[in-house]
């Protein structure tokens, strides 16, 4: 429809009438709002593509990035230690840290033990496990001494399966496959997890250490007997004569002071015991 004005007569006013348009001329204005429209979803296509591209290449490239910062290997001892040293400065609840090797010089273990301190008077868990045969380095028992009596848990081990330290359950760190002082850094959860695992399973074969000493088994009367026989060189057959039990029935008891005390041999078993005063 058109709207017009015009007079019918004159003098009159002027009038406003409705003419009737062909409808073509409205579908070739609407053809014509299609036509842009169909451009813009063919650009918004066409962009939601790119999109998409954009997003599986973004996807790959943090993946990899994500994948070479989970574990990081340097091969310098003074970068190694500066990270350490970060991390621990950083711990806020909680540190543990398997020490297989016998302890270093005294002047290299003061620094660690003032930080350790430090971190428990931050209220920092500390756990600590050691071979049995550290505790016969000065500088490594007085670190013992010190860090127990300041509230850190620290347990013994005849063997232990390496050097680990975990902090905060976030980050690790294990020595490097080459270079001595050298660490790898793992930030990989799951890695982490699996280490942590691994060292709860030693931490609860170890025994605990009170004021830098291994605390004593609790051994039964009958176990100290034959754990005395043992250090006088008994043979299974005579210590089972002498008790008055089956040799099988030894032989058990002699399993159960070995896994009491952590030996893996008579000899060592013998030499534990007099060291922790079991046979007094």
């Amino acid at each position: 429809m058109e709207l017009q004005t015009g007079s019918e007569k004159a003098g009159d006013d002027t009038a406003l009438r409705w003419r009737a348009l062909n409808p073509q001329i409205a579908a070739a204005g609407l053809a014509s709002a299609e036509s842009r429209l169909r451009r813009k979803v063919a650009d918004l296509s066409g962009s939601r593509r790119n999109l998409d591209e954009l997003s599986r290449v973004y996807s790959i490239l943090s993946t990899a990035h994500r994948s070479g910062d989970a574990i990081e290997v340097f091969a310098s001892p003074a970068e190694a230690a500066l990270l350490i040293e970060e991390a621990m400065a950083r711990c806020r609840s909680e540190v543990i840290s398997a020490q297989p090797g016998e302890g270093g010089p005294a002047e290299e273990v003061r620094p660690a033990t003032a930080r350790d301190v430090e971190l428990l008077g931050r209220g920092v868990r500390l756990r600590f496990l050691y071979r049995e045969s550290s505790l016969h380095h000065p500088s490594t028992r007085s670190h013992v001494s010190r860090v127990t009596a300041a509230g850190a848990h620290v347990r013994t081990s005849a063997e232990l399966f390496g050097r680990l330290m975990v902090v905060d359950r976030s980050v690790a760190f294990v020595p490097h496959h080459r270079v001595a002082g050298g660490a790898a850094v793992v930030r990989d959860r799951s890695v982490v997890t699996l280490l942590r695992e691994a060292f709860d399973h030693a931490w609860g074969r170890a025994h605990a250490v009170e004021d830098g000493r291994t605390k004593p088994a609790e051994l039964s009367d009958l176990h100290r007997t034959v754990l005395r026989l043992l250090s006088e060189g008994a043979r299974d057959e005579t210590i089972a004569r002498r008790l008055g039990v089956s040799l099988r029935t030894c032989r058990k008891y002699v399993a159960e002071i070995f896994e009491a005390i952590g030996a893996e041999s008579r000899f060592q078993a013998g030499y534990l015991a007099a060291q922790r005063g079991l046979l007094k």
